[in-house]
């Protein structure tokens, strides 16, 4: 799988207007035969409202679910029953924020002989990542650097070859990125300890760079609702758990026993996390582990990430539809969770291309739904858009700060998610119109050589 910075991948003006091109003949195809058939429109529009209210709904009530006090694994009193650790660090281009991360994982309230790091890093990095990597090895006998020197190809193939060298009875896998608060490998360990069926843990990332620019904020606000809310309702609910490959713990046997991180799709977590789930191993989700990140700071390295996160999704719930929910050894909650997310994955681009149909019904271009439905959908959405603050809130009472901007990100909220079925509607059209091959685009661009380690 090649791999692209955003300015790489940057498309010509031309492939810009070919893409749209193809999203609004689909589109157009869904759309305009409701201009003429008024019972097809008033079919289509009703499906789009009541997708829209059903998933208003699922996030209300899985905020009621993730807003109460969560779980918390049983306390590991004596150091000598705490299993050895490996934090697998995977680094291209990240000479800015490497050794910090390294050090993060270094200070962590763990016995220091039983915790190393290893990171893996790509050869092919130009802001100095390599000597940095071997820099901070040649400093401490809990580091090792693991050079890859193939042409980079994806997270799931930097993972991969950084699990050769981990020594550890649980394995962190942790983006350069991503810092450790101090207590997290402790805590993700005592879910190891209390339950022999929990094959991988997944904490919170913590937006941290709201300030940096309006894509950030935003960027920042949306992470705080998916990584509170979404994941942790699914855990306490007894769901189809997701991980994300910015940091999650793994059981070293279940790692065995599952083989390496899938290198042909792009979102080769969420892959992982459903091959979990078929082979009857639990994931458990607690906020209370925590890893300060960044969030994209431009608008190409933001649609290039979600971008990836959505054409991989629709790659994986291709894979698993029929799969999952079919698995009469899963739990009920766990294969009708996985069908409600695949699906909701491959159906969400056609009902962004026909969502124009709902205001032209409104202003009379077309047979209008009940009035009821309209109603309902956008009393539900309201509802569905204050969720931030109920984060916020319960972040409060936990003692954790928010900027202050993000407190006015749900009014211009709507804004930023049409902007996000954009990139879904994107991602179908390479995937499923075009076919293109799947390329890797990471998140940011390199860090300028030399430039200063981030505080």
């Amino acid at each position: 799988m090649d791999v692209l910075t955003p300015a790489e991948a940057a498309r010509s003006a031309r492939d810009a207007v070919g893409t749209a091109a193809l999203a609004a003949l689909v589109g157009g195809g869904l759309v305009v035969p409701a201009l003429a058939v008024g019972e097809y429109a008033r079919l289509l529009s009703g499906l789009i409202l009541a997708a829209t209210t059903g998933f208003a709904i699922r996030m209300l009530l899985s905020a009621l679910f993730a807003l109460r006090e969560p779980d918390r694994p049983p306390e590991v009193d004596s150091d000598a029953a705490l299993p050895s650790v490996t934090v697998v660090v995977t680094a291209y281009n990240e000479a800015d924020a490497l050794a910090e991360t390294v050090s993060a994982c270094l200070r962590q309230s763990y016995p220091p002989e039983r915790l190393d790091v290893v990171v893996g890093y790509e050869a092919a990095s130009t802001d100095g990542t390599p000597a940095i990597a071997e820099r901070l090895a040649a400093e401490s006998p809990r580091v090792e650097a693991v050079r890859r020197d193939a042409p980079p190809a994806g997270k799931a193939a930097a993972v991969n070859r950084a699990l050769r060298r981990a020594r550890g009875e649980i394995v962190a896998s942790i983006d350069a990125g991503q810092r450790f608060e101090p207590g997290a490998v402790r805590r993700a360990a005592g879910w190891f300890l209390a339950d022999g069926g929990t094959w991988c843990v997944k904490g919170r990332c913590y937006g941290t760079n709201a300030a940096a620019s309006l894509v950030a904020l935003h960027a920042t606000v949306e992470r705080h609702v998916v990584e509170r809310i979404e994941f942790v309702a699914r855990d306490a609910s007894g769901g189809f758990d997701l991980f994300t490959g910015g940091q999650a713990f793994f059981r070293r046997a279940a790692l065995d026993a599952l083989g390496p991180f899938d290198e042909t799709v792009l979102l080769e977590d969420l892959d992982m996390a459903a091959r979990i789930h078929a082979r009857g191993g639990r994931i458990r989700v607690d906020p209370g582990i925590v890893t300060a990140e960044r969030n994209p700071e431009t608008l190409a390295a933001w649609w290039s990430q979600r971008k990836r996160w959505a054409r991989g999704g629709m790659q994986v719930a291709r894979r698993y539809l029929a799969r999952l929910p079919a698995d009469s050894d899963l739990p009920t909650t766990v294969r009708l969770d996985a069908l409600y997310t695949f699906c909701t994955v491959l159906t969400l681009p056609a009902l962004a291309l026909a969502s124009p149909l709902v205001p032209l019904s409104v202003l009379g271009g077309a047979p209008a739904p009940p009035p009821s439905a309209l109603a309902a959908s956008t009393a539900a959405a309201a509802a569905a858009l204050l969720l931030p603050y109920a984060v916020f809130l319960r972040d409060a009472r936990a003692g954790r700060a928010h900027d202050p901007r993000e407190y006015l990100v749900p009014i211009t909220l709507p804004l930023y998610l049409g902007l996000q079925a954009a990139v879904v509607v994107d991602a179908f059209v390479d995937e499923f119109v075009r076919r293109r091959p799947a390329v890797y685009v990471t998140s940011r661009e390199a860090s300028p050589r030399g430039s200063p380690i981030e505080e």
